[in-house]
């Protein structure tokens, strides 16, 4: 079979066509899941319905959508097209690489010879126009007269640039979650606004080919939204085959994906989220908490410390079993809660966690108090620290409460309800509390995770006007304890037959 056939098929407007346009510009052929998007956005159509795709991480969505835009210009040089991504940024690289397959692709050249750049008209991250090199300029531009839009554009979610668009040819959200815009249902409700009112409203009157793709993130995020619209054809694409054998061996064998499972510091949740698309992974856990963005927390925020003492003679000798001395930051949010920001983590001298508390409290312009653990070593490093009158202390007792379960049924409805967020920075304190959190109950005693939580307790039982202190029932007075639902005697006076 000679090239030209080849060619003759990559013009064919179906999932054939397209997947020999991919083979061809690739230079190898579309992985079988990619296809069966394909196939997917073609009985949308057919259907008068959008697509909507969760596929797991580095399954290539970006790259197959991105051809299948290129394929549809080619196809349909007239159209507009519309990529919509998490940012600015990461669109107009998606746009570039479209924008590079027609200006210097050489089987571009070979399968659409007549549709070439119009850098006249448009030809960068504003835009890309094409125009029919094998038509009259006029003509084409009399063709083109009821579109205001250009050919392609990638932009961000944001962009305000999305307002008045109209695409003809095909609408394509991809991936517009990120760790910032999921880390609330205040910040989820506002990219959910923008995809009802500024982003659905595109596809009046043209009808373009509509598809979101990503890969879920929580389970009221935009594709689940979109998908209980009724209006979208809806695929998912794990990273195993419901045989169990991987979706696409040559990128990720069963080697390749046990050791991105073990890899998963989070216990097994992010695993569950990014390739198996399985949501909920995170629900079982004992602690569910959300992200907080570092960038978004200043250090003029009022800040409130928790210790949690141990010492060592001899720091220089690590000691796995000894436990650390740890001191957590936590600010007051302006719109209320609170955040878990950082903190020290470090197994130290008496000596050296008395700087600690007296660093936190000349490093922050708002420092309210460090609380102290009241029982045992904690009360006796609290007398050292009473020494010095210029220190912001309060001791609080345990109330004969244990650790694990503090912990578990005091600060665990904190974190669960969004009251207490946890700042997503990178550092060993914060590293070691986010561990502990995913990996609970499956963690050791003297693991430091333990410690930075328990210090973070500390600290939000300072904050009593942002918390509500649960106790459990039995700790009630005995009028508030559920009861069990008592007849009235005076219910049936009503119903007597006089």
């Amino acid at each position: 079979m000679g090239v030209e056939k080849f060619i003759e098929w990559a013009r064919e407007d179906s999932a054939r066509g397209f997947a020999t346009f991919y083979a061809l510009l690739h230079n190898q052929r579309p992985p079988e899941h990619t296809l069966e998007w394909i196939r997917g956005i073609y009985e949308a159509k057919a259907k008068n319905k959008g697509l909507v795709v969760e596929a797991f991480r580095g399954s290539t969505k970006s790259t197959t959508m991105a051809t299948f835009v290129a394929f549809r210009i080619g196809l349909k040089p007239e159209s507009a097209n519309l990529i919509i991504q998490a940012g600015d940024e990461r669109a107009q690289d998606t746009a570039a690489m479209i924008a590079d397959f027609i200006e210097n692709n050489p089987v571009w050249r070979a399968v659409f010879p007549s549709v070439v750049p119009d850098k006249v008209r448009g030809w960068g991250a504003m835009g890309y126009e094409v125009k029919r090199g094998d038509m009259d300029y006029e003509e084409w531009r009399r063709l083109c007269s009821e579109r205001r839009d250009p050919t392609l554009l990638g932009v961000g979610y944001k962009s305000q640039a999305i307002i008045g668009m109209h695409p003809s040819g095909v609408l394509l959200v991809d991936d517009i979650h990120t760790e910032e815009n999921t880390s609330s249902d205040r910040e989820l409700e506002k990219v959910k606004k923008i995809v009802t009112g500024t982003i659905f409203p595109t596809r009046r009157p043209n009808n373009p080919w509509t598809i979101f793709i990503g890969t879920p993130w929580v389970e009221n995020d935009v594709l689940q939204a979109v998908k209980s619209t009724g209006e979208y054809v809806v695929m998912r694409t794990p990273v195993y085959k419901p045989d169990g054998t991987p979706r696409w061996p040559e990128f990720l064998d069963v080697d390749q994906i046990e050791s991105e499972k073990r890899q998963d510091i989070t216990g097994g949740a992010e695993f569950a989220r990014m390739f198996l698309l399985d949501l909920t992974a995170m629900e079982r856990r004992t602690f569910q908490y959300q992200l907080f963005p570092n960038h978004l927390i200043q250090p003029t925020w009022p800040i409130v410390g928790g210790v949690d003492y141990a010492g060592v003679a001899d720091p220089s000798r690590r000691n796995p079993d000894q436990s650390h001395f740890a001191l957590a930051y936590v600010a007051k949010m302006p719109g209320g809660g609170a955040v878990v920001f950082d903190g020290v983590l470090e197994q130290c001298t008496q000596a050296e966690s008395e700087i600690h508390v007296r660093q936190a409290q000349d490093m922050f312009p708002d420092y309210i108090t460090s609380v102290v653990e009241g029982d045992g070593k904690g009360e006796e490093f609290f007398q050292v620290l009473y020494r010095h009158p210029d220190l912001r202390l309060l001791p609080m007792k345990t109330g004969g409460k244990g650790k694990a379960e503090r912990l578990v049924r005091q600060m665990g409805p904190w974190l669960r309800s969004g009251r207490v967020r946890i700042s997503d920075a990178e550092t060993k304190f914060l590293n070691a509390l986010r561990h502990f959190l995913n990996v609970y109950p499956n963690v050791s005693e003297h693991d430091p995770g333990y410690d930075a939580a328990d210090a973070v307790y500390w600290a939000l039982r300072g904050l009593p006007d942002v918390l509500v202190m649960p106790k459990p029932e039995e700790e009630l007075p005995p009028f508030f304890r559920q009861k069990k639902e008592l007849s009235n005697p005076w219910a049936d006076l009503g119903r007597q037959t006089l």
